[in-house]
């Protein structure tokens, strides 16, 4: 069975920005997390919530491409790749502070 797609009337398009996104939105002291977010549109998005005042988290698969992608960009840290739901760092503390954060975030989305 097919089911009719009809549009939600969002207000965004295929032109639309990520800034203009979240113009207008109060998001500072957040925290994100960006997979591919140092390059496509995962960099967009990391660039609009770092302008916002998110803090935003990285995760990489080549640390120097990413670095050099975000240099410049305020409340930016880069860490190490998630692999599915398992993170996996040379530093086993950067692994930590991955589970610790999505810890946070589900505690806080609990509470919203």
């Amino acid at each position: 069975m097919l089911t009719k797609q009809i549009p939600i009337g969002s207000g965004s398009g295929a032109s639309t920005t990520a800034s203009e996104i979240i113009s207008g939105c109060d998001l500072s002291g957040k925290n994100a997390i960006v997979t591919g977010g140092y390059s496509g549109i995962g960099l967009e998005a990391t660039r609009a919530l770092s302008s916002a005042g998110v803090k935003v988290i990285v995760s990489e698969r080549d640390y120097s491409k990413a670095q050099t992608a975000l240099e410049g960009l305020d409340g930016v840290e880069i860490e190490a790749m998630v692999l599915g739901m398992m993170p996996y760092a040379v530093d086993p503390e950067a692994a930590d502070r991955l589970w610790s954060l999505n810890e946070q975030l589900l505690e806080v989305g609990q509470h919203d």
